[in-house]
């Protein structure tokens, strides 16, 4: 009786994907203490406001230029060529690797000579001392986006390998990095010290992912090769980069709604979103990167049940652990509420505004959780653009959704509507993967009869 039960928590419950929540849970807890370092170190003034505006653009061009289409066309490849010949499996990726650090790293130049001109769009309304504080920070900090450019690619390999531990801990690192800079130089360097502690960080981050590769067989070395792998790496990560403003595009829509709405609407729906969202990324986004080396690895063997037993079995334990935190989050959302966020001038109408947000917002937990399962089983099969539909789609409803209930609902009908939206994306991934399994033992022979050629391969 005991060995069935613990076969089952074994089943439903992977390691690599608690491990993975655990590290996320961790990274958001130490996440925590370095706002509260910062708070008691600089306050909320002129130098800490200068600090986050010189991190915007950085991390926007790495999040859209390698972050956004790195993951999901890499790993389904990088393993199919393992699964054929492991030397071409790591001139692959150490293409990709090269290619993504090449690229940052002529961001980061360009961004260095120009740091003057972002001002203007990142940081209009600064004075001149404050601008000129922006730009020393902004140009100290590009070193970041060429490491974590490089840490990003390694970390694929490790996914790949399924090393969850050394690709789920550099982000810890990077925060103990910020941490470290800020209490040993903050005193002396002022706000420079938490950019050094970035650069810091940003090479933790990097390091331990390097040790990480130890046993795995893959080397990082310069390297370009213009091969049909990497074409149609290409081809695969280009549509992912064009869907992956979808997220923030969402909550720049729901502040300008908000922004019509009563006073401290904006702030009440940041909150409640930055509640919901870590229920979502701790179950839903670790469970699922956990389990997308296993769907890919099947689909690379044309393990067709195996891809289904890959896939339910996440789902279920993901459907229950994300149904299970948004029921208690709808029960004590006022007292987490007043809690963390009550008292001094977030008084008792504030409380009960964000709780029913909140509120609200839970119905969305298990759905948006899903749809983290549902790409990456979709990308697992060499294909983006249904996904990029799929999130086009669930925006557009959003949108029409959240407008037609704001007259009637007022605030709430943002978490509503982004609900609904999630309904839709979820229902349109499903389907899209139908479609995707019904030729998934064709696609794969197809496939292995040429070097992932682009033109048979999607």
């Amino acid at each position: 009786m005991v060995s069935n039960v613990g076969g089952a928590l074994r089943r439903f419950l992977p390691a690599g994907g608690v491990l993975l929540s655990v590290l996320l849970f961790g990274n958001y807890a130490i996440g925590q203490l370095r706002d509260r370092i910062f708070a008691q170190t600089f306050g909320a003034g002129a130098e800490l406001d200068a600090y986050n505006a010189a991190f915007v653009l950085p991390e926007l061009l790495l999040d859209v230029l390698v972050a956004s289409g790195l993951a999901a066309p890499f790993i389904p490849i990088f393993l199919q060529l393992r699964g054929e010949e492991p030397r071409r499996a790591n001139a692959f990726g150490q293409t990709i690797l090269t290619g993504a650090v090449l690229l940052m790293t002529a961001v980061s130049v360009l961004l260095f000579i120009f740091a003057p001109q972002t001002t203007a769009l990142i940081a209009p309304n600064f004075d001149a001392e404050q601008q000129e504080l922006y730009t020393s920070l902004f140009r100290v900090m590009l070193i970041t986006p060429i490491i974590f450019a490089a840490s990003l690619s390694i970390g694929d390999v490790l996914l790949a390998d399924r090393r969850f531990f050394s690709y789920g801990i550099a982000p810890l690192l990077y925060n103990a990095g910020i941490i470290i800079g800020t209490l040993a130089f903050g005193a002396t360097l002022g706000i420079y010290g938490a950019a050094i502690g970035a650069i810091l960080g940003a090479l933790l981050h990097l390091a331990i992912r390097l040790v990480g590769l130890r046993g795995t067989g893959f080397r990082p070395r310069f390297r370009l090769e213009s091969t049909p792998a990497v074409g149609e790496f290409v081809r695969l990560m280009l549509p992912k980069m064009i869907s992956h403003p979808v997220e923030p595009l969402t909550f720049l829509f729901f502040t300008s709604v908000a922004s019509g709405l009563a006073e401290g609407s904006i702030s009440s729906v940041s909150f409640a979103r930055n509640y919901q969202s870590a229920a979502v990324s701790i179950v839903g986004v670790g469970f699922a990167l956990a389990a997308f080396p296993s769907l890919s690895t099947a689909y690379a063997d044309a393990d067709r049940r195996g891809f289904l037993r890959a896939l339910f079995t996440n789902l279920t334990t993901i459907l229950t652990l994300t149904t299970a935190a948004a029921l208690v989050l709808f029960a004590l959302s006022t007292f987490i509420i007043e809690l963390f966020l009550g008292g001094g001038a977030f008084d008792a109408e504030d409380v009960a505004t964000t709780a029913l947000i909140l509120s609200a917002f839970t119905i969305s937990i298990p759905l948006e959780s899903i749809t983290h399962l549902l790409s990456r089983a979709i990308y697992a099969t060499h294909h983006t653009l249904l996904q990029v539909f799929s999130s086009l789609a669930g925006f557009a409803v959003t949108v029409v959704a959240t407008l037609l209930l704001v007259p009637s609902s007022g605030v709430v009908a943002i978490p509503l509507g982004f609900a609904i939206g999630q309904a839709v994306k979820v229902a349109l991934l499903a389907l899209s993967l139908v479609v995707r399994l019904r030729v998934f033992p064709e696609l794969h022979l197809v496939g292995s009869t040429a070097t992932n050629s682009p033109s048979r391969s999607g």
